[in-house]
């Protein structure tokens, strides 16, 4: 445990020739493994879809003792877990949820990056990047995640009072049927929108190619890009650690 904190510690100074520039040399980064408690606190406050996920693994982004930011690891979708790879042996995870309160800069791709180290390996990690809240992947293309295109999902969305809302949203207002409930009420359907999908392969350079030469999906050569969106997610949560 010590040795995996330590590798996830790093500060916040330039270093020469390259590196990121901090909005202030006098904090300092750390990336530890936190409980399924402290990263629904954060996820149920801050994350846009207000809904905790299947939890496998957590981490806390630590700037001066306080928890900044959490990523959460967990199960994928049953299909993702069958057809994205031939023969799979290793474990395949889905990066769920990512909140980050922090301004420091580059502080989300710290806390993925160094996160994806501490993970068991061998293994993969699959996450989406959702349009529909105007994000194309900044973070996972700034740590080298594989693309593989973009899917849609088979839920339809519903305008509620001149917004968006997805059917999970609804079904936990109590309404069960979502599709008929729009029929009957005159709400409008939306069609859904698309995500792009990432993976990223975590081992030695002989597990990594064994990994991508067993891939499911080509990878293709360039990024998405959208212009760059941000959601206001609530309160600043103080969490000591």
């Amino acid at each position: 445990m010590i040795a995996e904190i330590a590798q996830g510690q790093c500060d916040l100074f330039q270093k020469a020739g390259g590196g990121s520039t901090p909005a202030s040399p006098l904090h300092f980064m750390s990336v530890v493994p936190i409980t399924k408690a402290m990263a629904e606190t954060f996820v149920l406050a801050k994350h846009y879809s207000k809904r905790a996920s299947i939890f496998w693994a957590g981490f806390g982004l630590v700037i001066d003792g306080k928890i900044e930011g959490v990523v959460v690891y967990g199960q994928p979708s049953p299909p993702i877990q069958k057809h994205s790879f031939r023969d799979r042996d290793f474990r395949l995870y889905e990066l769920c949820r990512l909140v980050v309160q922090t301004e420091e800069k580059n502080a989300a791709s710290f806390l993925v990056g160094r996160s994806l180290q501490m993970l068991e390996k061998p293994c993969a990690v699959v996450s989406y990047a959702d349009t529909e809240w105007g994000h194309a992947g900044i973070i996972y293309q700034a740590t080298n995640w594989l693309y593989t295109g973009a899917t849609k999902s088979h839920d339809h969305a519903y305008l509620v009072d001149g917004k968006r809302v997805h059917p999970i949203t609804l079904r936990d207002r109590g309404i069960t049927d979502p599709k008929r409930w729009a029929k009957e009420n005159g709400v409008q359907t939306l069609p859904p929108m698309e995500k792009h999908r990432y993976f990223f392969l975590a081992g030695d350079k002989k597990q990594r190619r064994s990994m991508r030469e067993r891939m499911a999906y080509p990878v293709l050569p360039e990024y998405p890009k959208l212009p760059k969106s941000k959601y206001d997610n609530g309160p600043r949560i103080e969490l000591s650690i």
